[in-house]
């Protein structure tokens, strides 16, 4: 059987693409500019690491990996982590397989250049595929969101 769909490296010009998908549902149209403004400089340095799926000349699905310098952990010297995002794939074409090639082609790239740990947050929906992949659950995460920027003299309330 023929594949249908073909992986391709992202190019900097997909970044508005990029952020339609990780920002899928709804969410405020300034959050989708500010990614894609964002994403650009990011590919063209090698610290995101993408791939996205075609068919039939469009983009079907993608998936990425932010780069992270995360200082040396324990048993992880390398100081480079990276977090696994933007993994999509339109309605139609799930359960191709689609996803799990995205981020297996974004792993396989990112162990090339002698990352060993990554992350990710998982849906629900999504959490199957990443345990498929080895991906265990890890401590709980918190997270504060700050409603006014701080600048660096302050401390959060």
């Amino acid at each position: 059987m023929t594949k249908e769909w073909t992986l391709r490296a992202v190019r900097a010009d997909d970044a508005p693409g990029i952020a339609r998908h990780r920002y899928h549902r709804s969410e405020p149209e300034y959050d989708v500019d500010a990614y894609a403004a964002w994403l650009p400089m990011r590919i063209e340095r090698g610290t995101y690491i993408g791939f996205v799926a075609e068919a039939a000349g469009r983009v079907v699905g993608g998936a990425g990996a932010v780069l992270l310098d995360w200082g040396p952990t324990r048993g992880e010297a390398s100081g480079t982590r990276a977090r696994i995002v933007n993994v999509f794939t339109d309605a139609q074409w799930r359960m191709r397989g689609i996803a799990k090639a995205l981020v297996g082609e974004v792993m396989a790239t990112c162990t090339e250049s002698g990352i060993r740990v990554f992350n990710l947050a998982a849906s629900a929906e999504g959490a199957h595929l990443y345990r498929s992949l080895g991906f265990k659950p890890y401590a709980d995460e918190m997270i504060l969101r700050c409603h006014e920027p701080a600048t660096l003299d302050q401390k959060p309330r």
